[in-house]
């Protein structure tokens, strides 16, 4: 009988098209909630004007899907590594895609637009965590680093065709038809049925033929014999409990982490929902505000893919410090008076260096064994909405109480330089 040990073949099988299959499933999923995520932040101005909302209502209408993407990286996290993952990121789909649509009917109602965007804000957290779990295991680890942080783009590319249709379609449909839209991301419902499980739940619950299935896609010189007996690193089989991320060496990292977490999508979220009203308080027109809006997303697409290929060559750590120095940079330059032209290289450029997130995700896989994985990023998760969910009470604050957007921006030094410092404080993940 030989013993066959899945996530080594996994591990050092080549690049091929079944993997490449699984993350491009995966970077629709994420383009899908990109836009759900960036859907309220450009409808906004309209928006606030409509229902004649104040800016300090507005900010808190703004955090009600990132309150319920605490709950959402939190609760779908945790159930990740019990009932599996195919199964919880059709759900954060289901979630994410049917209550932004649902916001579309019931916007005349704050009550009931808030409480959707709380569940719709349930899935939109619980889908990064997941598709990062899914990838950490079921891609070739000689190019894992970069397919994992060159897969978060798919958000971004979300965000900013979100700007760009933006522009088009609310003179034709309206602020709630845009919303109303996001019910067309159920059709990648079928294609995330057709990715594989976790090989931990698999090898507990399917047939030896679906598991020699999944290792010949990967590796096709892999030939199984009836006699295998499929086993898991002996390390990705420790008892599944939040304390385990505190455990073995590992709370030193859950901890800052956790800090970067925060502060990142701190940053990300207030400039994700107010943005577009900070650049109309600036003097430019809602189109024109969009049109800047999409080009901060458009720089962190291309941070992103740069990002992934310098983190392959230097790993996560000393990526995720030159990011948050030269955020902090960008953010400090945003203050300095300029013309549009430069205003607007200046946007694309801040843009490039906020992708931090996309290789904190990644990291946080690489800090933990398989069966707690999920647990791991969901926290994360979790406190990165956190930190999203309070920034744009902070900020619509401090734009009702008539802060200037250089002000606000001065303001936003503060966290990034908190990120660099945890980032540089950070250890080697133990599992990378």
């Amino acid at each position: 009988m030989r013993q066959v040990n899945v996530n080594d073949v996994i591990d050092n099988s080549k690049m091929n098209n079944y993997f490449r299959s699984i993350w491009t499933i995966i970077l629709f999923a994420l383009i899908i909630d990109g836009f759900d995520q960036a859907v309220y932040g450009a409808a906004l101005p309209m928006l606030m004007k409509d229902l004649n909302l104040s800016a300090s209502v507005g900010g808190l209408l703004g955090s009600a899907s990132l309150w319920g993407a605490v709950v959402g990286a939190l609760l779908l996290g945790y159930l990740t590594d019990r009932v599996g993952r195919r199964k919880m990121i059709v759900v954060a789909v289901i979630l994410y895609t049917g209550f932004t649509a649902l916001c579309a009917i019931v916007a005349h109602d704050i009550l009931l637009f808030a409480t959707c965007r709380f569940l719709a804000g349930m899935g939109i957290a619980a889908i990064t965590p997941i598709a990062n779990s899914i990838l950490s295991e079921f891609t070739p680890k000689s190019s894992r680093r970069f397919l994992l942080t060159s897969n978060i783009i798919g958000i971004n590319i979300g965000q900013m065709v979100t700007s760009l249709i933006a522009i088009g379609l609310i003179p034709l449909i309206g602020w709630r038809g845009l919303f109303g839209i996001s019910i067309f991301g159920l059709v990648i419902i079928p294609f995330l049925l057709k990715i594989p499980e976790t090989m931990v739940i698999a090898l507990k619950k399917d047939p030896k033929s679906k598991i020699a299935s999944v290792l010949t896609k990967a590796d096709p010189s892999f030939v199984p014999q009836e006699d295998d007996e499929y086993v898991v690193d002996s390390v990705q089989t420790v008892k599944q409990s939040v304390t385990e991320l505190f455990k073995g060496g590992l709370a030193w990292n859950t901890i800052l982490i956790w800090i970067m977490f925060f502060v990142n999508m701190f940053i990300i979220s207030s400039l994700l929902v107010w943005l577009p009203k900070i650049i109309t308080l600036m003097g430019y027109s809602l189109n024109s505000a969009l049109l800047l809006n999409s080009l901060l997303y458009l720089g962190l697409i291309f941070g992103g893919i740069v990002s992934g290929k310098i983190a392959q060559r230097f790993g996560y750590k000393k990526t995720l410090i030159f990011y948050y120095i030269i955020n902090a940079v960008f953010i400090l330059l945003m203050t300095i008076k300029s013309t549009t032209t430069v205003f607007a290289v200046l946007l694309f450029l801040l843009g490039f260096t906020l992708c931090a997130q996309s290789l904190i995700y990644p990291f946080t896989s690489a800090n933990y064994p398989m069966t707690i994985r999920g647990t791991g990023l969901g926290f994360g998760a979790g406190v990165t909405r956190l930190g999203g969910a309070l920034s744009p009470i902070v900020i619509g604050i401090f734009v009702a109480q008539g802060m200037t957007p250089v002000d606000i921006f001065r303001f936003l030094l503060i966290p990034a330089l908190v990120g660099l410092a945890a980032s540089a404080l950070t250890r080697k993940a133990a599992y990378d």
